[in-house]
This record gives C-alpha cells, structure tokens and sequence, in this order.
C-alpha cells in the first residue's frame, strides 16, 4: 500500500460521456427523480486500469502526483478510485490528499442550479460520500485538502473540523507538495496554509503530468492580468509554458488514445502577450501554439478552455486562422468558455475592467454581439456565462443583459450557450455578500435566469446532436435526456415565476424588437 493515496470525488473522474459541457450537469440538485436520473445517465463511469485504479484523473491532482513521486518515488503514490478508495488506504499510509473543486456546493453554477444552496448539488453530494470514505476511527494518518474548491471553507470554517480534514491548502504549489506533505507527517503544519504569488512556482518548478488526464487537458499558461474583480484567477501572475513542456505532457494523453486536446489557460488570447497596454494578442505566439499542438503525433484536433471574447473582434483573422490550423468546420467546431458577465456597460467598467480592453466598457454589448457573430463565422461554439447580483448591479443592468441576449439571439445561425451563474465573493471581492436567489431575485434578475437557460434548451434541440459524438444509440438516449432535463428545470422555473408573482418578457422575435424598438412586455 502507499503512503500517500490521492482521491477526487466522482464528478472530477467521470466524462461525461464525452459530451461538450456535460460537465455542468455535476452541479444539479440530487432532490429529484428527475435529476438524479439525467445525472445517472450522462455521469458515466470512471474508466480504470488493470489494477482498479482510474485511467484519467483531474489535472491538478496529476501536478500532486507528480510532485511526489518525484520525491518519494512511485511506489509511495497511488490516485485511487473515489468509489473505493478506503481499500487503498492501510497502517502504512500517512497522507490522504483530496483534490476538490466545489466541495461545498458554493460553486457559481451550483448556488444557481440550486436555489443559492436551499438543495443539494451533486458536487457536494458526492464530495461528502468520498469524505466519509476516508475517515476510519482512531487513525493516524492526516486527511489534507486543496485545489481551486479550497475556498468554500473560509465561508464554511466549521465544516473542517466536522468533516474530519485536517488541514486545508491555499495556492498554488506544485513545488511544494513534499514539504507540505512532510509538515503534514510530523505535526508541524497549521490547520489552514496559504501561498500567494510570492511563493508561486515558476514554469521550471513545475513538474510534467506522469499519466493522462480528464478530457486530455493540458495547460499551456497560467494568470490573465484583464482585473475583473469577481475572478480568483486574475490575481495570478501570469506564466506560459515552453512548447516542450507542453509536447511531453501531450503525449501522455496522446498515449492512451485521446486525440483530442484541451489546451487549459486562464484566457489563451494572452498566451506570451507582449502589449499589455492595449492586451491585443500576440497573434504569431497563438497560432505557433496551435500549430505545434497539431502537429504531436495522436493529435486530431485541439480546443481552448477559456477566452475572452474581445480579442475575436480585435483580431478576427486570428481567429479564422487558428481555424485553419485545427481542421474546424461544420462537422469540427472549436469549444471555447467565456465570460460576458453583464450586459452593462457601467457594471463592466466597475467590475469588468479590462475585460473589453482595447475597447472601452460602453462597447461591451456591441463587442459581445461582434465578437460571437466572429467566432460562430470560424465555427466556434462559446459557452457564456453570466453572473446575477454582481456588487452594485441594479434592475436596469439586469434589464441591459436580457436585451443582450434578445440581440445574440438574432445572429444569423447562431451557436452559443448561456450559463447563469450566482455571484460568488472570490477574487479581490472576497468578504462581499453572497448573492442569494431566494432573498434578492427579483422580476429583472429572474428574466436573466430564464432566458438564459432556455437559450440553453434551444440549443440542446439545435445542436447536441450533431456536437455529440456517440453511437447513434447512446446519442439518442444523451440528447433526449438533455431535452427531458432542460424542459424540467425550463418548467421549475415557470411555477417559481408564478409564485413570485414575476412576469416574462418574451424573446425579441427581430432584429428590430431586439435593438429596443418595442416597448411592450407580453408574457412568454
């Protein structure tokens, strides 16, 4: 048995099917039959090797492994199956470490699937089953939590004890797994540690992926420097990693059979940005990105995790190049997550920052609208999200965001998903309130909601079947159940619209209603 076992709970270890942005589906309430079956169907099981052990595994908890293995050697490391990891864990073991991502469900899609936390996500859910896992009475190993879900026990502090962690940690720290792990072992760490930016790893001090990871992620940058003030991330300094590095943690993927990469950054437009004044892109930096990860043996297409969408207007022939270099077209689209945030102007330029640069926050809706007509022109699919409650949002700035979304709705073939999301004090916010749906919904905020997520309904029937690559069998089950889900949760909201008392705008059915032109307010 190993001295260290390593877990994530089972919402970080299933594909999903290999559905684009199924991942969500981990944050939906366990409360209702209806749920918890969408939720049996897409969450599929872990793929695990000869020895039980999952094949791939959460990124971040690869960087732990490798640190320690490099330590401590290979036999003192083992990631186990969040289902079964209490078999791995014996008198020998000193460290249980826990890989979290929203272990609270205070996550910003989960507060939104959930009513502001009043039900249970299964990102909790299936958190606390791994919690209760690991604990055995009168042990004597320490059970230790990070990653980016750390948080949720600053806002939380009594669950740590409760839970039985027995300590928490903040940051990054890549290089510093086998000290703290040490610390750890001999009772010389505190309960709760922090790192910041002064004790940040460099691109050296980081050590390569020894196995592949979920949907073959490979990062390619750290930091972003854009300043939005609700975002953790921001405040990283930002880091790009040497196209070596990142071909060797390629072929770890590629190894297994993942052909498909997904290149992780906190907006990949910034990858070795040189023009931090006006943050256009470094435009030959990009596509010498691409064209290197196209070009790894195994390689047949690659994708983004983030970008910010007013880089696809100031450099439109990036993103029709990038293109290019990846094969994309109507068969083969580019996935990209982006955040629009706000429809507001004025709550752009408070909050956003430089999200718009170098443009100016009064451009934001027309960027928004360009910037997605540009990319569904190149076939790129954009999942937006949009967050309720930012500090100072009032109803009219809500108002600005339906409006927005009537005139995205109006691109021609349009192909984009909306995502609500509940604002959550992270970043230089921290300290601020929660936004809570039951005490502050109100007609505005609640429209947001709606007609974000029936825009996601639109697009399950438009779309999820030609995005989804199945067998045909498992399609049709994958594709009927988002269409059976999304008009459940569609349904929720109706009843909770009528019991409030909120009416619906209906959608702009033109261009013309779009750009504010009719000023009636008939019920949907």
């Amino acid at each position: 048995m190993a001295k260290y076992v390593l877990a994530a709970d089972y919402t970080l270890m299933t594909d999903y099917r290999n559905v684009p942005l199924a991942t969500f589906f981990s944050c939906i309430p366990t409360d209702y039959w209806q749920s918890r079956l969408v939720f049996r169907i897409l969450a599929d099981q872990p793929k695990l090797d000869a020895q039980g052990r999952p094949i791939r595994v959460p990124y971040g908890l690869r960087k732990v492994e490798a640190s320690l293995v490099r330590a401590f050697g290979r036999e003192d490391v083992v990631i186990a199956d969040p289902r079964d990891v209490d078999r791995y864990i014996d008198d020998e073991t000193e460290v249980v470490g826990l890989h979290s991502m929203d272990p609270l469900g205070l996550g910003p899609v989960s507060m939104s699937f959930t009513m502001g936390g009043v039900l249970t996500p299964y990102t909790k859910a299936k958190f606390l089953e791994l919690v209760k896992r690991v604990q055995r009475p009168n042990r004597k190993y320490k059970v230790v939590l990070g990653g980016p879900g750390a948080w949720h026990f600053d806002y939380r502090q009594e669950m740590q004890a409760s839970l039985g962690i027995d300590h928490i940690v903040h940051g990054e720290v890549d290089h510093l797994v086998p000290e703290i792990f040490d610390r750890i072992v001999n009772d010389s760490a505190p309960p709760v540690m922090r790192f910041t930016n002064a004790t940040a790893p460099t691109v050296d001090q980081i050590p390569k992926i020894l196995g592949p990871t979920m949907h073959a992620m490979n990062e390619v940058m750290r930091g972003c420097g854009r300043g939005c003030e609700f975002c953790e991330v921001t405040l990283r300094r930002p880091r790009y990693f040497p196209f070596d590095y990142i071909g060797d943690e390629i072929a770890v993927n590629t190894k297994v059979g993942q052909s498909s990469i997904q290149l992780h950054s906190d907006d990949i437009f910034l990858y070795n940005l040189e023009n931090w004044k006006t943050m256009e892109p470094n435009e030959d930096a990009v596509k010498d990105l691409f064209r290197f990860v196209m070009a790894q043996p195994g390689v047949s297409h690659c994708y983004p995790t983030h970008g910010t969408i007013s880089a696809a207007v100031t450099n439109p022939g990036l993103i029709r190049d990038i293109s290019e270099i990846v094969h994309a077209g109507p068969d083969k689209w580019v996935g990209i997550q982006s955040g629009i945030e706000t429809g507001s102007p004025a709550l752009s330029r408070a909050v956003l920052h430089r999200k718009a640069a170098p443009f100016t926050a009064e451009e934001w809706p027309d960027l928004v609208v360009e910037g997605t007509q540009i990319l569904n022109r190149n076939y790129w699919y954009p999942a937006f999200t949009i967050i309720l409650g930012l500090p100072g949002e009032t109803p009219e700035d809500a108002w600005m965001t339906v409006d927005l979304l009537d005139r995205m709705e109006q691109i021609p073939n349009s192909h984009f998903i909306t995502a609500p999301l509940t604002f959550v004090p992270i970043g230089v916010l921290r300290g601020e309130e929660f936004y809570n749906i039951d005490e502050m919904i109100d007609e505005s905020r609640f429209n947001v909601a709606y007609r974000a997520w029936r825009h996601v309904l639109l697009e399950i029937d438009k779309d999820l079947w030609q995005l989804t690559r199945l067998p045909a069998p498992t399609r049709a089950l994958v594709v009927a159940t988002g269409r059976i889900g999304g008009r459940y949760i569609l349904g929720i909201m109706h009843r909770y619209a009528r019991r409030m008392g909120f009416r619906i705008r209906a959608p702009a059915k033109t261009r013309r209603q779009a750009e504010g032109h009719t000023l009636s307010f008939p019920a949907a």
